[in-house]
């Protein structure tokens, strides 16, 4: 009985690593995540242009860790819509003229990552953790030839997924740090690491011994 069960403790152990990695590419990396609720975000954000008209658009979305990503998917959407927009040539706060006729300006309120929590589904397989991506952004789009706002508004987009803690150091990229928190483990989550551990070393133990005794 020892035997099977310490058998069974030690394939748990060899196992569960491998059986974690091999559900890695089941999941969006937490990058593709803010994408995704970047996605969303700008498709709410895109004003049409004047009609029979593809005016030039500048887009301004400050500075940031983030501001690439937040241009790079408005640049895509308005161009869809029917803007001809120009690439980004000087920071926004250079003092350089834009000839552009409109200007879109974005302003990244909240744009990232976060685990929101975290529970113990099996006390082998150990951890889940709900991912939240969030963006939240305010714009305006001005008419440089008149000076006025022509379209101000807001945008927020959430999307959320449960993915095994095992599996979170794949899918995080220090590259991205906004998109890349870290999760504490739990005082409870350490004692039943611990236990499981002493458990392995003292079933290892004890065959060892039994072994030699046979």
């Amino acid at each position: 009985m020892m035997r099977l069960l310490g058998l069974s403790l030690i394939l748990i152990a060899i196992l569960t690593p491998t059986w974690a990695a091999s559900q890695e590419n089941k999941y969006a990396t937490n990058i593709e995540m803010v994408e995704q609720a970047m996605r969303i975000a700008a498709d709410s954000m895109v004003v049409v242009p004047p009609s029979g008209r593809s005016p030039d658009l500048d887009i301004e979305a400050g500075s940031g860790e983030a501001v690439w990503l937040v241009e790079g998917m408005l640049r895509e959407k308005l161009m869809a819509a029917g803007w001809s927009v120009k690439a980004r040539n000087a920071p926004a706060d250079s003092g350089l003229a834009s000839s552009a006729e409109f200007l879109f300006r974005v302003r990244i309120v909240d744009i990232g990552l976060i685990y929101a929590r975290t529970w113990r589904r099996h006390l082998i397989l150990g951890r889940a953790v709900e991912r939240v991506a969030r963006v939240s952004c305010l714009y305006d789009l001005v008419d440089r030839t008149t000076g006025s706002v022509v379209a101000t508004a807001g945008a927020k987009a959430e999307v959320r997924d449960v993915v095994p803690a095992s599996a979170l150091p794949a899918l995080s990229d220090s590259k991205y740090p906004f998109a890349s928190p870290t999760l504490e483990k739990g005082q409870w989550d350490r004692l039943l690491e611990g236990i499981l551990v002493l458990a392995i070393v003292g079933v290892l133990i004890y065959l060892f011994y039994s072994n030699k005794t046979a």
